[in-house]
């Protein structure tokens, strides 16, 4: 269904949700590395203030080489 937005000029413009989500895909897509890993480092930083991520606890070096010896 269209909705109504506001355009770069300030005109209020139509656009349906298809052209919203093309456009999104084109923004991501266009993202700097830089800016995928910004955009990642504030995501996480959101999750752990808001508690839906708990600290991780560091393992172990024997721990981490017990693991790997398994996968082998």
């Amino acid at each position: 269904m269209p909705h109504e937005s506001l355009g770069s000029s300030g005109v209020t413009k139509l656009t349906d949700w298809n052209a919203d989500r093309q456009n999104l895909l084109a923004a991501t897509l266009s993202a700097t590395p830089a800016q995928r890993l910004a955009w990642l480092e504030d995501a996480l930083q959101l999750a752990y203030a808001s508690g839906a991520l708990k600290p991780r606890s560091p393992v172990a070096q024997s721990d981490w080489d017990a693991a790997f010896l398994e996968s082998r």
